[in-house]
């Protein structure tokens, strides 16, 4: 996961001063699902899932996901599904993502766990002031870093905020596996064949090549925590 700054793109003309919904029933897919909404999501996203980073665009259209669940939450698996939702948010650009449908459909679902479920927002008045949600917002958290690591290929929580985030986004589903291990490896063997280079003037020069490497794999988007974590002391 990696922070994705949303002011990079300007907010889509459909949304802006648009009336927030007042009750579930206005909710409009056509409103948040427009193509100028997909287009600037995946400007900013090149095509790579907000959560597990992957290519969602090789396979399938992936799905325009809501932070906040529109429909209704859920605080863990053993929760049943409470109504209303986030409704009046479900047009907001604040409150809108791409997500690969693994990861919107068979995970996060509904699940929206707050770090104390009594703050939940009420619906009479439709205030998320108090919230802490557990899981980790891409658009908003610029360190995620600090909530997640990796060893090698395998992702570690650092907090109970990245305990939660790999859980209902499953960032440790075997999927992911097979994606991350090409990238890892690719730069595991441009380390080895550098271990070869002699001389003090080509270790350097074997030295930036690397970090252009590592960079270069950063730029493109993928599992780019995954890197900066085995790979971040070259940089």
């Amino acid at each position: 996961m990696k922070y994705i700054d949303r002011g990079k793109v300007a907010e889509p003309a459909n949304l802006k001063g648009l009336a927030a919904p007042s009750k579930e029933a206005e909710v409009d897919e056509n409103i948040y699902g427009h193509v100028d909404v997909k287009n600037a999501l995946n400007q900013l996203q090149k095509g790579i899932c907000c959560y597990c980073e992957s290519r969602y665009n090789h396979t399938t259209y992936g799905d325009i996901e809501h932070f906040r669940p529109k429909k209704g939450y859920m605080q863990d698996e053993k929760d049943t599904l409470h109504k209303p939702g986030y409704y009046w948010l479900a047009h907001k650009w604040s409150n809108l993502m791409y997500a690969c449908e693994l990861c919107n459909r068979t995970y996060k679902k509904n699940y929206f766990p707050l770090k104390d479920s009594t703050k939940r927002f009420n619906p009479d008045v439709c205030d998320i002031s108090q919230e802490e949600p557990l899981l980790i917002n891409p658009y908003e958290e610029v360190h995620p870093e600090s909530h997640l690591t990796f060893v090698g290929t395998q992702i570690q929580a650092l907090t109970t905020q990245g305990k939660a985030s790999i859980k209902y986004y499953g960032l440790d589903r075997k999927e992911l596996d097979e994606p991350r291990l090409g990238v890892y490896n690719d730069i595991i063997a441009f380390m080895d064949v550098l271990t070869l280079v002699e001389g003090a003037d080509k270790v350097k020069q074997a030295e930036e090549k690397l970090k252009e490497r590592i960079k270069s794999k950063i730029d493109a988007g993928q599992h780019t925590l995954m890197i900066k974590s085995n790979f971040g002391k070259y940089l």
